[in-house]
């Protein structure tokens, strides 16, 4: 692909990822590890992977979610609030990030319905 072709080797994971995760969180609300073509036919998410295939300045690809900066943005997010350096975040790592005001009970309430690797 050429999106990841223009990223850091180190990086290509994570955006690889990343995407997935973009895809499954919008259309696999169940959970169940499945997409159906044509509710990804449909998406407005393909439509933002498929707009990179585009030559145009990384100006013009701002709003996009799989633009490498906006990417590079998020994963630098994720660091900066991931301070045990265990590659998870924690409630109370969470809880630190001030790009947006979350209480203490909506990060509970989070944590108790997603899954986590600690159960």
């Amino acid at each position: 692909s050429p999106i990841i072709s223009q990223l850091e080797k180190s990086f290509q994971t994570f955006y690889v990822c990343t995407a997935v995760r973009m895809f499954l969180f919008f259309l696999d609300p169940s959970r169940r590890g499945k997409i159906r073509i044509k509710d990804l036919i449909k998406s407005p998410i393909l439509d933002d992977l498929l707009a990179l295939r585009q030559a145009l300045p990384e100006e013009e690809h701002i709003g996009n979610w799989f633009s490498p900066s906006s990417a590079k943005r998020v994963y630098g997010l994720y660091l900066q609030l991931d301070m045990d350096g265990n590659g998870m975040l924690s409630q109370q790592e969470l809880l630190q990030y001030e790009g947006a005001y979350l209480t203490e009970v909506f990060v509970r309430r989070v944590f108790e319905e997603c899954q986590t690797y600690d159960g």
